[in-house]
């Protein structure tokens, strides 16, 4: 009988991490804008898992110039922004990388008086079905916040 309860056990345990790990397959970035008065640039910084990165972009991150060649040309055609209407052409900076995570930054030198953002993000929806891409802005003191995903690529905020 002790025997036959902790097989139980065991199989419900190993079933059970089993079937998180098949459906949690759970994808998501993070994207945080920020400008303040005394700032001259409308920051960006994006945080994806590396690994499905270099899924979308099919470059690995050990061939660094080329990843970063990669990431740039993968960024520009899946995120665009405009500010009060008007599209703004932004400054790729860099892509840090390390084995689980990779932060993308990016600015918008100069953008002027913003009364609204409009982000257009596409990044890993089509490689992964189920991606949410989250972003954040902290803009003079205000703080907001939307999702985009498949079906649903952009947003708006007011300021």
């Amino acid at each position: 009988m002790k025997f036959l309860k902790h097989f139980s056990f065991f199989l419900v345990l190993i079933l059970g991490i089993y079937s998180f790990t098949k459906l949690n397959d759970f994808h998501t970035s993070t994207t945080k804008v920020e400008y303040n008065e005394g700032n001259t640039a409308l920051t960006f910084t994006s945080k994806f898992v590396t690994e499905d990165l270099e899924k979308a972009v099919g470059v690995k991150v050990s061939n660094e110039s080329s990843f970063n060649s990669a990431v740039e040309t993968y960024l520009r055609n899946h995120f665009q922004v405009k500010v009060n209407g008007v599209s703004k052409s932004y400054n790729y900076l860099k892509a840090q990388t390390s084995p689980k995570a990779t932060r993308i930054y990016f600015e918008i030198p100069s953008p002027g008086q913003i009364t609204s953002i409009e982000i257009l993000n596409s990044m890993l929806v089509n490689e992964f079905p189920e991606q949410q891409n989250f972003i954040t802005f902290s803009i003079r003191d205000k703080r907001d916040s939307f999702v985009t995903k498949k079906g649903s690529v952009s947003g708006k905020i007011n300021l």
